[in-house]
């Protein structure tokens, strides 16, 4: 299996092949496109293997980075091309969870949070146990009650925070290939939640011109 991660500034990349495990973390703010394959490519090389070796493939889908999330997943589309290859499908909030839940152990029920800029989070809610309660939503920070609520390290949403690593991505998705059936990589799609800046600039620019 390789296991990928670019929804947010740091990307991760796990592998699995033939009983040979390694990981790697790259800083690519604004630069997955450019150092996500080649991540890919160096921890094969490193272990003596190629793609041809790998039979399965686990991406993160989202809530994160738009153009991170679009590169991770036509990635995946791409290396599967013309190859019988299992994909599975893990959204950031289920990543989060898994963390929290493997470092903290929590008694009760939790919110986990996104930073969706402009006043938003992406928000999903989990049990003790891990399992999502409810769908993923998009909220402005106002609305936000009194919840056991988690964020990313690098984002000051809430108290209690997680350190995201290709390790336990890793994990995360062998659970997911042991429990579910796997996705066409055709079938991929990402999980936005909003409109990217920049279709929100296209839409207000738009609606000025029609008054105008």
């Amino acid at each position: 299996m390789i296991a990928i991660c670019s929804a947010f500034k740091t990307a991760l990349v796990a592998i699995d092949i033939n009983g040979k495990k390694d990981f790697c973390q790259i800083d690519a703010n604004c630069g997955h496109s450019e150092k996500l394959l080649p991540a890919i490519d160096g921890l094969l090389t490193k272990n003596i293997l190629s793609l041809v070796d790998n039979d399965s493939f686990a991406v993160v889908i989202g809530p994160g980075s738009f153009t991170g999330l679009r590169i991770a997943l036509a990635l995946i589309k791409g290396l599967c091309a013309g190859q019988n290859k299992d994909v599975y499908p893990i959204t950031s909030f289920e990543f989060m969870a898994y963390t929290y839940i493997k470092h903290f152990k929590p008694q009760k029920d939790f919110v986990c949070l996104i930073n969706a800029l402009s006043g938003q989070v992406f928000a999903c809610r989990f049990s003790k146990e891990g399992k999502q309660i409810g769908q993923e939503k998009l909220l402005k920070t106002h609305e936000l009650g009194q919840e056991l609520y988690v964020g990313l390290e690098d984002e000051d949403l809430a108290m209690n925070k997680v350190k995201l690593s290709a390790e336990e991505l890793l994990e995360l998705a062998q659970i997911k290939k042991a429990a579910q059936k796997p996705l066409a990589a055709e079938n991929l799609a990402p999980l936005y939640l909003r409109k990217s800046q920049a279709e929100d600039d296209l839409e207000k620019r738009e609606k000025k011109l029609l008054k105008s």
